[in-house]
């Protein structure tokens, strides 16, 4: 599956073609890392960090992030140097988690050193993190180890198999380096476009091509450019959808939209008569309003 996305999307850029495909901020940050683009045995190691997985899963990235600060706490008790080992256990003890507003301690949460998949399908119900792990539990004293353990699997060795059969489909239309001198936001709007499109009154008069009955002059065609301007953020992607098929713009906006979109009067339409279109050249058609 990921060897056919690879494929598709590389088309995509090769094409010129626009896909209403919201990917991951942190899957463009790995496909734009020469870490994957370069080495002949990839390796994510450091490319990703808890806060882009808690980009993708915020509960699961977001408790990982609460363990690490526990540990972090923990660390700095073991360096005080002003305690005893005795009171540095006792407050390392004292230590709690906040879990939707309850406190408890690591060791209560009963967690080890597996992880679970979101499904049974490829017949296995865990993974362990270490050798063992389904038999070691997570404790105060190796909670560090367990979100290094965690993050490593998310964000590296779990999803590499997945991340090299992207690179292969991709790279057998071309090379995947091309991307590296783009940040993700940029291959997102080269993929998908602009996700939130803008345009002024003259923009539409500008970039917009009034034909077969209409001239940039005619009531009708002027009724459509106050329309457009008035438009808020979603019904403009539903315009964008209805008028061109797909729900954004290219970077640059109606100026670099191709074929422009064209206005055209339908013909042998009366009053109740709604607009038609012909997505692939971007092709609108007005019906005239008698009492406009």
């Amino acid at each position: 599956m990921f060897r056919v996305l690879g494929i598709f999307l590389a088309k995509v850029l090769q094409d010129g073609r626009l896909v209403d495909l919201p990917l991951a901020r942190p899957f463009l940050k790995l496909i734009v890392s020469p870490h994957l683009s370069e080495a002949e045995e990839p390796s994510l190691d450091r490319v990703l960090s808890l806060d882009d997985f808690e980009e993708v899963h915020p509960v699961k990235g977001g408790f990982l992030k609460e363990l690490r600060a526990l540990a972090q706490r923990k660390r700095a008790i073991e360096n005080e140097p002003m305690l005893d080992r005795e009171a540095k256990r006792r407050k390392i003890d004292e230590l709690k988690l906040c879990i939707h507003g309850t406190r408890c301690r690591v060791e209560d949460l009963a967690l080890n050193f597996t992880v679970n998949p979101p499904s049974s399908v490829f017949d296995y119900e865990e993974m362990e993190l270490v050798e063992g792990g389904a038999d070691m539990d997570v404790t105060m004293d190796n909670v560090e180890l367990y979100v290094q353990k965690c993050a490593d699997f998310y964000l590296n060795t779990g999803i590499i198999n997945q991340m090299r059969a992207f690179r292969d489909g991709f790279d057998r239309v071309f090379g995947l380096r091309a991307l590296r001198s783009y940040s993700p936001e940029e291959v997102q709007r080269l993929l998908s476009g602009e996700q939130c499109p803008e345009w002024t009154r003259e923009d539409v008069l500008n970039y917009t091509e009034p034909k077969l009955g209409y001239t940039k002059d005619s009531p009708g065609f002027l009724r459509f450019v106050d329309v457009m301007v008035e438009l808020n953020p979603q019904e403009r992607k539903n315009f964008l959808q209805f008028a061109t098929g797909c729900s954004s713009l290219p970077p640059g906006g109606l100026a670099n939209l191709h074929p422009r979109l064209t206005v055209v009067r339908k013909v042998e339409s009366g009053d109740g008569s709604y607009p038609s279109v012909n997505t692939c050249v971007h092709y609108l058609k007005l019906p005239e309003d008698s009492s406009a």
